[in-house]
């Protein structure tokens, strides 16, 4: 079910307000009860230190002031399942070659298993480069693809983190088949390599026990091309959406189920890659329409983002802030012209095995 997403200019306005306390005294007669050394004291408490990434508190700044780690990892049938993909804070879901690849950003819990990791592509460096130099985790790619993350590396927009750079930390497995068998541990990698940087947040929050906007829709439905589609259904108990995939549960290797607490879709322009006119390249630095689904609600949006530093602003269509459920989120790079929007209960019945 495809809905037109209306285009708009980003319009983000605070009103500001100030108040003035004015004390005066008109008596020269002084009141006994009160003390000439007395002060006032007022008690303050510091903001919560919340994950940039996910909204949810943090144990402390030391914690949040980490690098982040971005892996891309396989989403051919043959790479399923997946190894640390609930781990990620956002994955980022991208168009290649009719097919989809995944940008699994881990900041607030990084496993020390990840894959199958496979090979970088030109739409990598804008997507990672508001991520504080992020550590890359890939496995290569085309003469171009490696100078494209050299020259990004060299700029500090990304540490390059790949199999050629620190091959002891990556290991294929023997139980799977090349290509889609190498795997890579972000811990030692972070260990070895550190990072330059952290994070900022990447989108705006809702507040504590605040209630998502929007229309209540049983699951989402996504098309990202011609027979690669993904459909979200939301499971109210567990507070996220459950992701299906070619008519089956998206799990990872311990056989939990993928189940975002935020949707975003964003319908972003694509383009041929500067690096390989074969492969389609995501433009992420610009503005377009969207849908977001978190709360069992799905509702419309504009996302902008005007420079590669810079989060994804979304906005409603008054131009308000647009925000999230504090918690993982899968943002979906759809290009425009594909069809996204909400799916029937009896379509996400039969996806849980409930009905049809």
């Amino acid at each position: 079910m495809s809905h037109p997403i209306r285009r708009s200019i980003l319009r983000l306005g605070a009103v500001v307000g100030a108040v003035a306390l004015v004390l005066a005294a008109c008596s020269s007669e002084v009141d006994p009860d009160v003390s000439a050394g007395a002060t006032s004291t007022t008690t303050t408490t510091a903001p919560p230190v919340l994950w940039p990434l996910t909204g949810l508190p943090a144990p402390d700044q030391a914690a949040v002031e980490q690098s982040a780690l971005v892996a891309k990892i396989d989403n051919n049938a043959d790479a399923w399942p997946h190894g640390g993909i609930n781990e990620a804070d956002i994955v980022y879901e991208i168009l290649v070659e009719g097919i989809t690849r995944f940008g699994a950003v881990f900041h607030s819990d990084v496993p020390d298993r990840v894959g199958p990791v496979r090979s970088a592509r030109s739409t990598d460096v804008d997507l990672v480069s508001n991520l504080g130099s992020p550590l890359l985790l890939w496995s290569g790619g085309n003469a171009n693809v490696v100078g494209e993350v050299n020259a990004a590396a060299a700029n500090g927009l990304l540490v390059n983190a790949g199999f050629d750079v620190i091959p002891a930390d990556y290991y294929r497995v023997a139980e799977r088949f090349a290509p889609h068998n190498l795997f890579a541990n972000p811990v030692a990698i972070r260990a070895t390599l550190g990072g330059a940087g952290f994070p900022g947040p990447l989108y705006g929050y809702l507040p504590t026990g605040a209630e998502a906007t929007g229309e209540p829709a049983p699951g989402l439905s996504v098309t990202f091309a011609p027979g690669s589609t993904v459909t979200w259904v939301w499971d109210a108990a567990a507070g996220c959406a459950l992701r299906f995939q070619a008519g089956v549960a998206f799990v990872d290797e311990a056989g939990v189920p993928v189940c975002a607490t935020n949707v975003v879709v964003q319908f972003t322009e694509y383009g041929p890659s500067t690096a390989d006119a074969r492969s389609p390249q995501a433009y992420t630095i610009g503005s377009g329409g969207g849908l977001v689904y978190t709360g069992g609600k799905v509702s419309l949006v504009n996302w902008n983002r005007a420079a590669a530093p810079d989060g994804f602003a979304l906005t409603d269509a008054v131009g308000a802030p647009a925000l999230l459920t504090p918690g993982t989120t899968w943002t979906a790079l759809v290009p425009n012209g594909e069809p996204a929007g909400p799916i029937t209960a009896d379509e996400a019945a039969l996806l849980l095995g409930l009905g049809g």
